[in-house]
């Protein structure tokens, strides 16, 4: 039941943060979002900010497709999941960024989260890499750098342009990067 509560708090954090944004949110607004008592959240999370850890954690986890073995596969689900413009987890990353250089928790939580993206992109950029001429695999870290950046651009751009067709977007980011053909 304890654990329930927690992941309805979290779950609520990320809900409100990633539409209202940091300034505008209080604990008060996440409790109601969640249905729960100020204090039951004071219980789980000693601050605001431990409670944006966990939710920037918990939007991270659950943007990550659910596919195992093949990491092409992954990297396929992954860039269809970022086609759907209703994920939080990039709205309230881009809130967060403005919090992490006055934070250290928020900023680990952003760089693990990085990381772990970064990793799985190598992964499948050294498969895709393995068809290439010409390109060794020492330069897949720096290649998923890229595409984690460009990623990144293609949500901004959704965010800031109604009109922009973020959806063609990925899908030419498939095609340079793996060879798509859609």
């Amino acid at each position: 039941m304890a654990t329930d509560s927690r992941r309805r708090i979290v779950e609520a954090a990320v809900r409100v943060l990633s539409s209202q944004g940091y300034a505008a949110t209080s604990v008060k607004d996440i409790a109601a979002e969640a249905g729960v008592a100020p204090g039951l959240v004071h219980y789980y999370f000693a601050t605001k900010e431990d409670l944006i850890v966990a939710a920037v954690e918990y939007a991270c986890a659950e943007l990550r497709p659910r596919v195992e073995g093949d990491p092409i596969e992954f990297a396929r689900a992954g860039l269809e999941q970022a086609k759907r413009p209703e994920q939080p987890f990039w709205r309230l990353f881009t809130e967060m960024l403005a919090l992490a250089p006055r934070n250290q928790a928020v900023r680990e939580t952003l760089l693990r989260s990085i990381a772990l993206d970064r990793g799985y992109m190598e992964q499948a950029i050294r498969a895709v890499m393995a068809q290439w001429e010409g390109w060794g695999q020492d330069e897949a870290p720096a290649v998923a750098a890229v595409a984690w950046a460009a990623m990144f651009g293609i949500w901004v751009q959704g965010e800031l342009d109604p009109g922009f067709d973020r959806a063609a977007a990925i899908d030419a980011f498939a095609k340079l990067t793996m060879g798509e053909r859609r």
